[in-house]
């Protein structure tokens, strides 16, 4: 069954069971489809996961009477959600603090590069050495600020996709819905996906070479494979002038 076929059919069974949202419903189905259709499977595939659309219709159509009849279990459970949410609470605001972190990080090979590129060398604390190797070196900080960042992109999507996983999950668990449960790992569109991996390889590959050219550049400059002894970086006298 393709994705199309299997939202009409559900939107059919929803429609004729008088389930209320139906479009909201189909609305979520459609949602899965598309993760998971960019994550490399088939429609055929998702839609045997999912199960029959008629089979989900009567679920959501038999929602308020079995919510009447667990009215008394639905109050143990949501205490047990509430105190499994505290720890998770916990869980996320550390995480968030490491991508802060990690984003604040960033700024530090960003600022470095390009005062080594501006031949600027803000409170004396650049090494010193020749403009071309500090142009290399520039820009090879500049790279490694922007790998940072994008980890830090993927951590906060991550971040995000765990708090809605986790909320569908309680809502699925409360509501006793047929709602298809969110994968963890983020969830990008196949534009998004492509784009941040085309950066991230670009990001790799100027930071390897431009590093890789500038301890050439500067072994040449300094006649020495150590030139960090040769230009006095850790406090021995520069030989190379």
């Amino acid at each position: 069954m393709t994705k199309q076929e299997y939202l009409n059919e559900l939107k059919t069974a929803l429609n004729q069971n008088a389930v209320v949202d139906a479009e909201d419903i189909v609305s979520e189905y459609e949602q899965h489809f598309l993760f998971k259709l960019a994550d490399g499977f088939t429609e055929e595939e998702v839609a045997a996961k999912l199960g029959s659309p008629v089979q989900i219709a009567l679920q959501f159509a038999g929602l308020p009477r079995e919510q009447k009849r667990k009215g008394g279990k639905k109050t143990l459970l949501v205490i047990w959600l509430t105190i499994i949410g505290i720890f998770e609470v916990m869980l996320y605001g550390a995480f968030l603090c490491f991508i802060v972190g990690l984003f604040i990080g960033s700024l530090v090979p960003t600022a470095l590069g390009v005062e080594l590129i501006a031949g600027l060398n803000f409170m004396n604390i650049l090494p010193p050495m020749p403009y071309g190797g500090a142009i290399v070196f520039g820009v090879s900080l500049i790279a490694l600020g922007v790998m940072i960042v994008l980890f830090a992109f993927y951590c906060f999507a991550m971040l995000r996709q765990m708090v809605r996983a986790s909320l569908r999950w309680r809502r699925n668990m409360i509501r006793e819905e047929a709602l298809p449960l969110l994968p963890l790992n983020p969830q990008f569109a196949p534009k998004t996906r492509r784009a941040l991996r085309g950066t991230l390889l670009w990001a790799v590959l100027l930071f390897a070479e431009t590093f890789i050219a500038g301890f050439a550049i500067l072994s040449l400059y300094t006649h020495s494979w150590g030139f960090w002894h040769a230009l006095g970086w850790f406090g021995y006298p520069a030989t190379v002038h």
